[in-house]
């Protein structure tokens, strides 16, 4: 079992390493050996985690350390809760617009690819998932008009959190965090039932 917890860890740090690789010199310049570079460990310890470049690129994306995962189990308790969760999926720190960067690398890249195309299209599908469970969990909670429709609203609200991502990472002196949040409170303030006061954050 140690063994296994030591390669979990390893391996989270080569994904560490090549997203920071990413940001710094984009996808083209993310070999092998500048990611074993970056994470500080020989190409041989790099080549026993990940055999090809592919390998390790899937794998940085899909790592469990990495912060989305974290957020597909975050169970929501009302929509303050759900409020708060999803602006933490937000580009408002620099952490977060780094994360973003990453994303929209990979949503750009290897256009044709059968392979990378599927990858793309399940992502895509289980973010929509993921926020229509959210805005499902707030209309049976009754913090949500029970007219909504929670698969089109679900999948309008993946499409906002999409549009501000990226407008905040590529125009951020625009897209200010006040500015993105505002977008967010006035999404949900159509949707509530008539007479509520408007939704604020949890924490």
């Amino acid at each position: 079992m140690p063994k296994q917890v030591d390669a979990d860890v390893r391996r989270a740090e080569l994904a560490a390493a090549t997203r920071r690789v990413i940001l710094r010199q984009g996808l083209e310049g993310s070999t092998l050996r500048e990611v074993a570079r970056e994470a500080g460990w020989s190409i041989g310890v790099l080549a026993h985690y990940f055999e090809t470049k592919d390998e390790l690129l899937r794998y940085s994306l899909a790592d469990p350390a990495w912060v989305m995962n974290r957020f597909d189990s975050t169970e929501p308790d009302g929509l303050a809760s759900v409020r708060s969760i999803l602006e933490r999926l937000l580009p408002v720190s620099a952490e977060m617009r780094n994360m973003w960067q990453v994303w929209m690398t990979f949503w750009v890249s290897w256009p044709g690819d059968a392979s990378w195309d599927r990858e793309r299209r399940l992502r895509q599908r289980k973010f929509r998932r993921f926020c229509r469970g959210l805005i499902r969990h707030s209309v049976a909670r009754g913090e949500l008009d029970v007219r909504i429709d929670a698969d089109r609203d679900g999948d309008a609200l993946a499409t906002l959190l999409h549009g501000l991502g990226v407008q905040a990472v590529l125009d951020p002196r625009s897209w200010p965090q006040r500015r993105q949040l505002e977008a967010l409170d006035a999404f949900f303030a159509v949707r509530l039932p008539s007479g509520s006061v408007e939704v604020t954050p949890c924490g």
